[in-house]
């Protein structure tokens, strides 16, 4: 996930605008609770997505971690979930099976908790599909002076910036150490095989990380970095973005009230 250097009309927006319906996604996040408000949420950010034209890669990489995360939290809420009523799917222990199943309650499959994870995970789609958005769609240096604009400490800002800008980079970090691990011998076909690729991997990317941040504060040591710069380009609010943020106000609005009539 990286910057999409293209001409679209996200491109052409102002980063604060950007940041704006981000602040607005997150607060239909938490507010949404019926499964159609959640649902318009997700496919109106899944819209904005399409907008970019990512490349295949992108997509298919972005598909495979929401199908992982969709069978993940389906799974997991499933098995643990706690609200009534509950309708059991099927038994793996049951609670009356001995000292094990007193222990544990029982270990049984809930048809509402796999419609409650699904409803958790369109939650995570959106944050995840709008996070893309803007990083995708926003230069790392206009999305720092647009956070800073409104009134964030630069410290800070430059810090999510590096951040997103390392992000690429830790992909193909990962890339090149599993490469050379296959090279020596490594299996990693199966899922005792991933097993072992994330057991070599992550101690010689964690080492990496630590190594490149290391560089990037002695090199900001060594401009003499200490958070306040000047601004050689300055934003405007163009007729666009309050188009932009009128529209999506009014769909905040709108789903609000949906969730309000629907309950």
């Amino acid at each position: 996930m990286k910057y999409l250097d293209k001409e679209t009309f996200l491109h052409r927006l102002d980063p604060r605008t950007k940041i704006l319906a981000g602040l607005m996604v997150a607060i239909l996040i938490v507010v949404l609770r019926n499964p159609p408000g959640l649902f318009m949420l997700f496919g109106a950010v899944l819209v904005l997505f399409g907008i970019l034209r990512p490349a295949g890669s992108t997509i298919k990489a972005m598909t495979i971690i929401m199908l992982t995360t969709l069978i993940f939290t389906m799974t997991s809420q499933g098995f643990f979930y706690a609200r009534e009523p509950r309708t059991v799917i099927f038994t793996i222990l049951s609670p009356a099976t001995g000292s094990l199943g007193n222990i544990t309650g029982g270990i049984e499959l809930y048809r509402e908790g796999i419609i409650y994870g699904a409803l958790q995970s369109l939650r995570l789609f959106s944050a995840m599909l709008l996070s893309a958005v803007i990083v995708m769609s926003t230069y790392p240096s206009d999305l720092l002076l647009g956070m800073e604009s409104m009134g964030m400490p630069q410290r800070i800002g430059f810090i999510i910036t590096i951040s997103i800008r390392f992000i690429p980079s830790l992909a193909e970090e990962s890339k090149r150490i599993l490469l050379a691990q296959r090279m020596r011998g490594l299996n990693v076909k199966g899922v005792r095989g991933w097993f072992r690729a994330f057991y070599r991997l992550l101690p010689t990317l964690i080492i990496d990380s630590l190594r490149n941040a290391r560089r990037i504060a002695l090199a900001a040591e060594v401009r003499a970095f200490t958070g306040k710069r000047t601004r050689l380009k300055e934003l405007n609010f163009s007729m666009r973005d309050w188009t932009f943020l009128g529209i999506f106000f009014a769909g905040m609005f709108m789903l609000i009230l949906y969730q309000v009539v629907w309950s």
